[in-house]
């Protein structure tokens, strides 16, 4: 069967990552709506939503017994997950419905074959030895050919790249929709609403919302490069806070039955914001350096791990809704004045990793965090210090940081929709690249 030809409210069904994991509970046996709602952390109107979904699909079947319903997996929709979960895991299932494991990298894909030659080079801090990409390319350019072929690269707009920024550098945008009080926001930018506008809305009590890009998207987006036989790279929202990048995979498996040949790139960033806006700089320095697509997008699978995003939130109660934080902790968190501070763990989820009373103490803290993966005195080549609405912390995180790093290039910007209605106003975050590895670093400080 086709994807392409699969029916839309079954491709919905598998693209929201709160829905995978309700049907990977459903995997284990029939639940009923309060168990799900426990295990997933969502409200009842949440769960209801989600369940509304899978139920008018096919995949999910629901049993009324009294005043209690119960939930389980459809025999067709065991045959169509075990469908899709070929095309994700790359590797014959021991069962018709195998656990997912979204986020492994299978062996023998294909950046393991056109990853670029680099040097074994490592770097040691405090005796904890971790490898280190080199910064100078004067290697790779030596070895670049003129006819080396050129190619596209595309983003969504979960990065918050500027207009400009898209302009000058030639970069195709597929926008994720955003939802505010009931009305749909489909360009994904502020065309039809100001930044100023969308935050001090949330914080009147508005309710804002996003939603993945689905996989028909994107293989109608991936046609019209594969017809022209033109090569181009998708640089994608971190797979472990929205369902698109499955939904690029599922396209990919798709094309490739019209299209083998097509030289169609999707990169997992494990990235958000001004996490994701850094690498697409780089992908674009490396393309103005020339290399190919295939090469580029090697090189980016590597560098992607050492590109940090530190954070703080003002307002806990936006990680509660997006099920980050129990209702206890943010309400009593709230209270006393505790801000958290988190970060983008390994595989692109996100990681509270401490908690400190006081906005300045939180601001502090993520300087401190950065020192702990660049040296103090080291040079920065370029430093993101992203906001939603707080633009005075943002400057005072600005000030704090000249004081220990020589930065190169510093932008500071405004966090777009689709992460700043997760995280609500008053966010505050330091977006770099590192000395050493994510893992590398939750392994020393957080292990």
């Amino acid at each position: 069967m086709s994807v392409h030809a699969a029916n839309s409210k079954v491709f919905m069904a598998f693209s929201d990552v709160t829905r995978l994991k309700i049907l990977e509970l459903l995997r284990e046996g029939e639940k009923c709506a309060s168990v799900l709602r426990e295990k997933v952390d969502a409200g009842q109107s949440t769960l209801s939503h989600h369940m509304k979904s899978l139920v008018e699909s096919g995949v999910v079947v629901a049993r009324k017994e009294g005043k209690w319903t119960f939930y389980s997996i459809s025999e067709s929709g065991v045959v169509y997950a075990s469908k899709l979960l070929k095309y994700l895991t790359a590797k014959p299932l021991p069962s018709a419905f195998s656990k997912i494991t979204f986020n492994e990298r299978q062996p023998g894909s294909v950046y393991t074959q056109f990853k670029a030659e680099q040097p074994d080079t490592s770097q040691s801090t405090e005796g904890h030895t971790v490898p280190r990409l080199p910064i100078d390319s004067k290697s790779e350019e030596k070895r670049r050919n003129k006819s080396v072929k050129p190619f596209t690269i595309v983003v969504d707009t979960s990065s918050d790249l500027t207009p400009e920024f898209i302009k000058e550098n030639e970069i195709e945008v597929m926008p994720i929709p955003f939802v505010l009080n009931g009305t749909d926001y489909n360009e994904g930018y502020w065309q039809n609403i100001s930044g100023k506008e969308f935050y001090d809305a949330l914080r009147n009590g508005g309710i804002a919302g996003t939603s993945q890009i689905n996989p028909e998207t994107f293989v109608k987006d991936y046609e019209k490069y594969a017809q022209k036989n033109e090569d181009v790279i998708y640089l994608i929202l971190s797979s472990g806070l929205s369902a698109t990048y499955q939904s690029s995979q599922i396209a990919l498996a798709d094309i490739k039955e019209t299209y083998p040949d097509c030289n169609i790139f999707p990169i997992d960033s494990i990235a958000a914001t001004c996490v994701g806006t850094l690498l697409i700089k780089l992908a674009v320095e490396k393309r103005n350096e020339g290399l190919s697509a295939a090469e580029t997008a090697a090189w980016l699978e590597e560098k992607k791990n050492y590109l940090f995003g530190v954070f703080t939130v003002d307002d806990l109660m936006y990680l509660h809704r997006g099920g980050r934080l129990s209702k206890l902790s943010a309400v009593g968190g709230s209270l006393l004045g505790i801000k958290p501070v988190l970060n983008i763990n390994p595989d692109g989820t996100l990681g509270l990793k401490e908690k400190i009373r006081g906005r300045d103490a939180a601001l502090k803290l993520l300087v401190t965090m950065m020192e702990r993966s660049v040296t103090p005195g080291e040079g920065i080549n370029k430093l993101i210090i992203t906001h939603t609405d707080c633009e005075e912390d943002a400057i005072k995180l600005e000030k704090m940081v000249r004081e220990k790093y020589d930065i190169k290039e510093l932008d500071i910007m405004l966090m777009g929709p689709v992460i700043g209605a997760h995280v609500g106003p008053g966010t505050a975050a330091l977006i770099f690249e590192a000395n050493c590895t994510r893992t590398a670093f939750e392994e020393k400080y957080y292990k």
